[in-house]
């Protein structure tokens, strides 16, 4: 895909790879120069994504994972068990 640099420097990511990325307006992305051109990297903020760990632990302690899915959606049956 193609892009045109405007005067300012400034290039727009084309929808179809923002979308398929996630890149999202606000978002950070890092140029980083190779031996053959330059690659853009979408930048992942491990500090938000570490925030929401364990968010539910209080609410899912004392069950067990089979117990945790069938409150989601209903008891199966497993053949042979």
């Amino acid at each position: 895909m193609k892009a045109r640099v405007t005067s300012k420097g400034q290039v727009t990511i084309p929808k179809a790879l923002r979308d398929k990325f996630g890149i999202l307006p606000g978002g950070t992305v890092d140029f980083i120069e190779t031996s053959d051109g330059i690659r853009l990297k979408k930048v992942v903020n491990h500090q938000q994504g570490a925030a929401v760990l364990g968010c539910l632990k209080d609410e899912l302690s004392g069950g067990s994972v089979e117990e945790w899915m069938n409150g989601l959606r209903g008891p199966v049956e497993i053949p042979g068990k």
